[in-house]
């Protein structure tokens, strides 16, 4: 099984990194390969996307999108790892997903109702917040509702798994490493 994880977070030492050091260290003591990608630190950029015409613009070719298209179909298992932030993902992680995950490669239509077109793949969505988990139960979670309905079931991956780490300024270094085991252990797991 191989596994690229996804991280977005701009400082080197933030937590989201801790976090996918362990996912990886799971998947790696089962025998699996694993690819990370960061998006602040690869060479794979990518401008915000733009367009006039969406069809012909989008059907242009696109060296970086395919390469980082071509990762995303050698996945069996894809997960992200960011901060929660203005209660959703940095914009960077959000532009891979409109550059990326386009029509045509990760979901089309079919009289109208979108099919997902990655099937047979898992994803897992691992964020960190400082805020304290129940205030965004009372906002509904809405950055739990995107990310498994309109992106990550939409475009057929089945989630395994979505955690968010909260209270992160607030933690104890032990309450940190005890989420770190917990990642790891889920990524053993699936």
């Amino acid at each position: 099984m191989h596994t690229l994880i996804v991280k977005a977070h701009p400082s080197s030492k933030g937590f989201t990194h801790r976090i996918a050091d362990a996912y990886k260290r799971g998947k790696e003591s089962k025998g699996d390969t694993v690819e990370v990608l960061d998006l602040y630190k690869t060479d794979l950029q990518q401008p915000f996307l733009a367009f006039e015409n969406i069809r012909e613009d989008l059907s242009k070719p696109d060296p970086v999108r395919a390469q980082i298209q071509e990762k995303i179909t050698k996945a069996d298992n894809i997960v992200f790892v960011h901060p929660l932030w203005w209660v959703g993902m940095p914009a960077i992680l959000k532009n891979f997903i409109d550059v990326n995950f386009s029509a045509h490669f990760a979901f089309k239509y079919v009289n109208g109702r979108p099919v997902g077109l990655l099937k047979g793949k898992t994803s897992s969505v691992f964020i960190t917040c400082d805020g304290s988990l129940w205030i965004y139960r009372l906002l509904t979670m809405p950055f739990k509702t995107i990310w498994k309905y309109p992106i990550l079931r939409l475009c057929g991956l089945k989630v395994q798994a979505f955690e968010v780490f909260d209270k992160k300024l607030f933690r104890s270094e032990a309450e940190q490493e005890a989420f770190l085991k917990k990642v790891e252990s889920i990524a053993v797991r699936s």
